[in-house]
């Protein structure tokens, strides 16, 4: 049987993906020049503490933190097009 605990309460250092997740995406975004790879790193930690520990309720600082990188590289990617395209 599945628990549902808090993930607040995943034992080592799973508990911290989502913290960081959260703060990588919000670097991402004052960051210029490195904010796409800060942001595929919010995306990855996030997506690791949104699969691993199923026994775990999601985590919103995960899932913010997921959002967050992949619209900083939604927007990295239409500025690349842009820039491609001659705009």
């Amino acid at each position: 049987m599945t628990r549902y605990l808090p993930a607040k309460d995943r034992p080592g250092k799973a508990a911290w993906l989502g913290p960081i997740s959260l703060c990588l995406g919000l670097l991402s975004w004052p960051t210029p020049a490195g904010g796409p790879i800060l942001a595929v790193s919010a995306v990855i930690c996030g997506t690791l503490s949104m699969t691993t520990r199923t026994e775990y309720r999601l985590d919103w600082t995960a899932i913010t933190g997921t959002t967050i990188g992949a619209l900083q590289l939604l927007l990295s990617l239409m500025l690349l097009a842009m820039a491609a395209g001659g705009h």
